[in-house]
């Protein structure tokens, strides 16, 4: 199935959301990490942003299909009749198809930057949105840095899972949609806790990324 790529959500995670403000030398570092790929999956308006991506990605595929036909077409009438074409006549539909062969990649290319470009459009309110919630989380907190658990440069190798503040973004980000929010999480007065028997330090293997959206291939 077809899925959006969301490259550029973990771009803004990937080294962490630092504080502003400068701290006393009697105050502790306070850290925290999320996990970009749960946060992402529950996030309102997913769905139906892929949904919308694959629906028009198809259309594209579509374009791309329609143009690899018609060269794979003209190079198959090239090797019917190239034993009767005279050389000069040989040499020119040789130049004809080079050229026909350019003008078809550079469509391709058109197709997949306007795919590109559609899919940062569907992606950048539900990224904004989430950024916003965990800038929000991280100045209630007092948060030095939010670090992304499922970043692909695998910089966080363990941590406390009592810091991961995944849960209470979810949570945030459905109550502002108006969804209910899960049971489990904890109220937003302080940072969402998991049971004792998880707090002490586990590593913290990070998750696969969401696959990658189909891209129209190259004739």
């Amino acid at each position: 199935m077809v899925r959006l790529t969301w490259g550029a959500f973990a771009a803004f995670l990937l080294t962490g959301i630092a504080a502003p403000a400068a701290r006393g030398q009697d105050q502790p570092l306070k850290l925290a990490y999320i996990n970009s790929a749960v946060i992402l999956q529950s996030t309102p308006g997913r769905a139906q942003a892929e949904s919308t991506f694959q629906r028009e990605l198809a259309g594209f595929q579509q374009q791309v299909n329609v143009l690899q036909a018609q060269f794979d077409s003209a190079v198959t009438e090239f090797n019917r009749t190239s034993l009767v074409l005279s050389p000069s006549a040989k040499q020119q539909r040789q130049q004809e198809l080079g050229q026909m062969q350019q003008r078809t990649q550079q469509q391709v290319q058109e197709l997949r930057d306007r795919a590109t470009a559609r899919e940062q459009e569907l992606m950048a309110p539900i990224t904004q949105r989430v950024t916003a919630v965990i800038e929000g989380i991280r100045a209630e907190f007092n948060y030095a840095m939010v670090f992304d658990a499922a970043a692909q440069s695998g910089a966080l190798v363990s941590a406390d899972r009592a810091l991961d503040i995944s849960p209470l973004v979810i949570q945030r980000l459905q109550a502002g949609a108006g969804q209910q929010a899960p049971a489990a999480v904890q109220p937003s007065a302080t940072p969402p806790m998991q049971p004792q028997a998880q707090a002490a330090d586990t590593t913290q293997r990070t998750p696969a990324r969401p696959s990658r959206g189909t891209r129209p291939p190259r004739p």
